[in-house]
């Protein structure tokens, strides 16, 4: 009984100090894949934050075309996509915005067509790195 005892305390504390070590260790990425989304009625807009930027993304779940516009909001400015395109209902469309890994960033999105053409923007909330 006394070699089994032993063995799994010493597996124990193996397993202990991988866990501590695997948990303390620093990662220069260990935010990337964090994703922040915001719900409206029948849509969803994300922020995703990837190594070289952050991905915005809106899935159409209205039933009707949309006339949208991406922007990222960061602690280093605001930055914009190719333009005005065009949501189907069911798509998901994204925008990948190349800019690095910044403080904090918000995906933005521009619905042209909202209160009759009135517009309207639509932010997530900030996504701290």
């Amino acid at each position: 009984m006394t070699p089994v005892r032993k063995y799994l305390g010493v597996a124990i504390g193996t397993l202990s100090l991988l866990l501590g070590a695997a948990i303390t260790a620093p990662s220069a990425s260990a935010a990337t894949g964090q994703k922040k989304c915001g719900a409206w009625v029948y849509s969803t807009l994300c922020v995703k934050e990837l190594s070289d930027g952050y991905q915005v993304s809106y899935y159409n779940d209205t039933g009707q075309i949309a006339h949208l516009d991406f922007n990222l909001n960061c602690s280093s400015g605001r930055y914009g996509d190719e333009g005005r395109f065009t949501s189907y209902p069911g798509w998901t469309s994204y925008y990948t915005f190349q800019i690095g890994v910044k403080t904090w960033c918000q995906g933005g999105m521009y619905d042209y067509d909202f209160a009759g053409g009135s517009g309207l923007w639509l932010w997530t909330n900030p996504l701290y790195h």
